[in-house]
């Protein structure tokens, strides 16, 4: 996701999300010019998470922020928010996952969850707009996570070929359902 929505979505939601560990109260009433200039801002969560560390203090630097880039290369198969289907697609080509109970139930289902998503957040908040001073604060906390996202992009583009054999909606493909008569697995 791309880290300017990610952190303006993560403040919108510990607004009120009192349930969480990291929930901070005087976050219920801040604005995000406030909040972007506060302790509390998102710093680079993304590159902090890769390496481990998630709570690390201190600055993040490029030479992390070059093995947060390795380990998503090597390591990952990216799927991206803004191209849920597209992601959703590949992860199911990849992982080789189909149908397997009640198929004509599944696909609703499936499709529901890439519209509304499995843990939206009630309290919608757009970014600040480029430029601003909110969006600039958010861009000089998040410079390291805006360049592995670049990367990610890139990295989405390239694993396309990954799946060039396979057809969309592959989970379809000889699907079984194992509670339905006739049981077909």
């Amino acid at each position: 996701r791309d880290p300017i929505e990610r952190a303006v979505s993560l403040f919108s939601y510990l607004q009120y999300a009192d349930w969480e560990l990291n929930y901070k109260p005087e976050l219920a009433t801040m604005t995000i010019e406030r909040y972007a200039k506060s302790p509390f801002v998102e710093n680079n969560s993304m590159v902090r998470f890769l390496l481990g560390d998630h709570k690390m203090t201190g600055p993040v630097t490029e030479e992390h922020l070059e093995i947060a880039m390795d380990i998503v290369g090597r390591k990952f198969l990216v799927g991206l928010l803004d191209k849920k289907e597209e992601s959703m697609e590949r992860f199911e080509k990849f992982f080789g996952w189909k149908y397997s109970v009640n198929p004509d139930f599944q696909e609703p289902c499936r499709e529901k969850l890439l519209v509304a998503g499995a843990n939206p957040n009630k309290k919608k908040m757009k970014p600040p707009e480029p430029g601003t001073e909110a969006f600039l604060q958010l861009v000089h906390q998040n410079k390291y996570d805006i360049r592995l996202y670049r990367y990610i992009q890139r990295v989405f583009e390239e694993q396309e070929e990954y799946f060039k054999d396979k057809a969309d909606g592959f989970r379809l493909e000889g699907a079984t359902c194992c509670e339905c008569p006739p049981l077909t697995c």
